[in-house]
């Protein structure tokens, strides 16, 4: 491939590469008994990515002959060259030392050779262990898998093949008491094979799933306005998922799109806060050995001790911001071209209990999960909406609420962080949206924050 190129680019490139996926995946949904789609089936492609006097061009190749290649490389280079007559901001690319390497995340139990009954079976179990439910009004729950060879070659000499196994299981249940409707999520999300679903782990998910309904179902509307909040494992992670992980991400910060510019090196939160960005972390939903440009995972420590530290960079953007690439370059597909993304993110853990986040607060709420919300980089606000929480009265957790969301500044909340817990949890799957989807996970322990805004619906 990469001598096709070459030749269909001599003299219309100061750089290239060639991005060759083949994607081998299940797709299953079953709603409450039923089964609504089952898909299987694989797909390739590749593409060509040109950089020609500081402008780039991308084209993809969807067939794999020559012509494809040639047609794809002619494309991307007269795009490059036509953007270049225009372009005020000329790109580039921070040096790298070129990789010739091949790695395979290793599978316990590979999904490979498995019939679709054998996974269509993790559905029906989770529906059968759930069904008796009488208050439970719908269950909808998918499963799939992916097992992705991918291969990048470039005018540099680099040479990378990585073969990556990744599952996710979801359940959405829905609950009606009397006239009242509440749902709740949960996720299984691995880069492993079968095993993920080892003990009958997604039954045990599920019905830990079906308790925070019980407690929406429940639920009372929350108090509002700024008071203590303390976050569980999971909101923790969205937090520093949403708040501060997309506000580090390079090309934000390059553009002006994130309220982390200019601060590298200084303190923007509580000393107590360390936050990373890490896709070496064995298993994760997020993680991976190479990101899409050929380099090697590294771990980001986003803030350290409560300083900004880090960035997620791709090439382009560690070379705007006169940085060193750190392997965070992402691509959804051979259509898309690698921009830079997060993968694990998550706060570091601390030394303080549950029990003492609780102490000395009069009035709060203990929030826990996500359902969704909104983040601003820019200006730095977030909203959030918790998927279940509690009120905190005179140190004691007293009754469950419903429909709580938290907002703030992201600069004033990592000040607002005043204890940090010790019981560390990572691998809260999803799939992170930017233009392109990416899948990311996230984690960290419990928090308190001293002062957060508080509202309902």
């Amino acid at each position: 491939m990469i001598r096709t190129v070459e030749l269909a680019l001599e003299g219309r490139a100061d750089y290239y590469d060639v991005r060759y996926t083949n994607v081998t995946s299940t797709n299953l949904e079953m709603k409450n008994k039923d089964v609504t789609r089952a898909i299987a089936g694989s797909e390739e492609g590749a593409c060509v990515r040109v950089l020609y006097r500081g402008a780039w061009g991308f084209a993809s190749a969807p067939e794999l002959t020559e012509k494809s290649l040639v047609d794809a490389a002619d494309r991307a280079a007269r795009m490059a060259k036509g953007i270049g007559e225009s372009i005020k901001v000329k790109s580039s690319l921070a040096p790298i030392e070129p990789m010739r390497d091949e790695v395979e995340i290793p599978m316990k139990k590979s999904f490979l050779d498995m019939s679709m009954e054998s996974k269509l079976a993790v559905l029906e179990s989770t529906y059968d262990a759930l069904k008796d439910y009488d208050f439970i009004a719908n269950l909808t729950t998918t499963y799939k898998d992916s097992y992705t060879l991918e291969e990048i070659m470039s005018s540099e000499g680099a040479h990378v093949v990585t073969k990556t196994p990744r599952i996710l299981w979801a359940a959405d249940i829905v609950g009606r008491k009397d006239d009242d409707i509440q749902s709740v999520r949960r996720r299984i999300g691995n880069t492993t094979g079968f095993e993920a679903f080892d003990g009958d782990r997604n039954i045990t998910v599920a019905r830990d799933g079906v308790a925070s309904l019980v407690a929406l179902l429940a639920g009372k509307s929350p108090p509002s306005g700024p008071m203590p909040v303390i976050a569980d494992n999971g909101l923790c992670g969205v937090f520093a998922h949403e708040a501060v992980g997309h506000a580090s991400e390079g090309d934000l910060v390059a553009t002006g799109n994130s309220c982390f510019e200019g601060l590298l090196g200084q303190t923007i939160g509580n000393e107590i806060v360390t936050i990373k960005d890490d896709p070496t972390i064995p298993g994760l939903f997020g993680s991976f050995i190479y990101d899409d440009e050929g380099v090697r995972a590294r771990t980001k420590v986003l803030v350290r001790d409560g300083v900004l530290n880090d960035l997620i960079l791709n090439r382009e953007t560690a070379a705007r911001l006169g940085l060193e690439p750190n392997g965070g370059a992402r691509a959804e597909s051979y259509h898309y071209r690698p921009i830079a993304r997060m993968s694990n993110t998550y706060i570091e853990m601390g030394d303080a209990t549950f029990k003492e986040m609780l102490e000395g607060i009069k009035l709060g709420v203990y929030a826990k999960d996500s359902r969704g919300g909104q983040v601003d980089t820019s200006q730095g606000l977030f909203q959030f909406n918790a998927q279940e929480a509690y009120l905190i009265e005179n140190g004691e957790i007293t009754k469950p609420l419903r429909d709580v969301s938290l907002s703030g500044k992201t600069l004033d909340i990592l000040k607002q962080i005043d204890m940090v817990g010790r019981d560390l949890t990572l691998g809260h799957p999803g799939i992170c949206g930017k233009g392109q989807s990416a899948p990311v996970s996230d984690g960290g322990p419990h928090i308190r924050i001293a002062k957060c805004v508080v509202g309902g619906r």
